[in-house]
């Protein structure tokens, strides 16, 4: 379907943009259609609003950036089982995460797009390793991070969401973190009602790609994607009329890499 219509069956406007400000475009706008997290049809139900949520005095952090191996765990909460079998296909249950300065590596364990890719982040190269047929695949990303203005001013909440601290914390893999509900983003149904719990001593480097190859589709984990770089989610919970998602780090390992995580096997076909 060509962009323009795309932008107006979404109700957003469309700009004049470059041709990789429209694939940015593209890719959210795939995003919104495919991700389970954010669009699935059991996504649907009332905001609900807590109390007790409420801005608090700001404090500055010294956030040092956090590279080595990072492991998301997904999880759902619900009554209905179709919409627990729905989730458990779609969604990859275990996503590793391996980052350096210039290199990012993703493993999908469960769900259906089966990531496992590598980019080389200096050469702008994006592979996605079949490692049953032993081919990797050259493909394309978006990278989120350093959007235009024209782009940023047609889409914000899609870049910072709105958030409202809380008077909750806790400590997630080891990382004493502070809890916050989003109020505004484009990735969140307005039905829904979001926290994040971001880490008071470490940021992530910004790491918001969306993947395309000729074998599937990825995007990173929904905690580096909504776009709140302050701090590092630690913790990102859904909650809706008919379930509670959740996407936790539960392993944080800094500075460990196992051998050989950035390359691409020698006897690997490349396409």
């Amino acid at each position: 379907m060509p962009l323009n219509r795309l932008l107006r069956l979404n109700n957003f406007p469309s700009p004049s943009l470059s041709l990789q400000e429209m694939k940015q475009f593209t890719s959210i706008i795939r995003l919104l259609t495919i991700a389970p997290l954010f669009v699935m049809a059991m996504s649907c139900g009332n905001k609900s609003s807590n109390n007790h949520d409420q801005t608090t005095k700001e404090v500055t952090y010294n956030r040092s950036i956090f590279f080595g191996e990072i492991i998301y765990h997904s999880t759902i909460e619900t009554a209905d089982s179709n919409v627990a079998v729905a989730f458990k296909t779609l969604s990859p249950t275990l996503v590793h995460i391996y980052v350096d300065s210039n290199n990012f590596r993703l493993i999908e364990t469960g769900g259906l797009s089966h990531g496992n890719v590598i980019i080389f982040k200096d050469a702008k190269e994006v592979w996605q390793l079949d490692t049953t047929k032993k081919i990797a695949h050259l493909g394309e990303y978006s990278d989120f991070a350093d959007p235009s203005s024209a782009l940023k001013n047609t889409m914000p909440d899609h870049y910072a969401p709105t958030v409202v601290a809380t008077n909750d914390s806790a400590v997630i893999a080891g990382h004493t973190c502070d809890k916050f509900r989003i109020t505004r983003s484009g990735f969140i149904p307005q039905a829904d009602t979001a926290y994040i719990w971001v880490s008071r001593d470490i940021k992530f480097p910004s790491s918001r790609f969306d993947i395309q190859t000729e074998i599937n589709r990825v995007a990173v984990p929904a905690p580096l994607y909504i776009g709140y770089e302050e701090g590092a989610i630690l913790k990102f919970e859904v909650r809706s009329k008919t379930n509670i998602r959740t996407m936790e780090v539960i392993s944080l390992k800094e500075n460990s890499f196992p051998q050989d995580i950035f390359v691409i096997p020698s006897d690997y076909q490349k396409k």
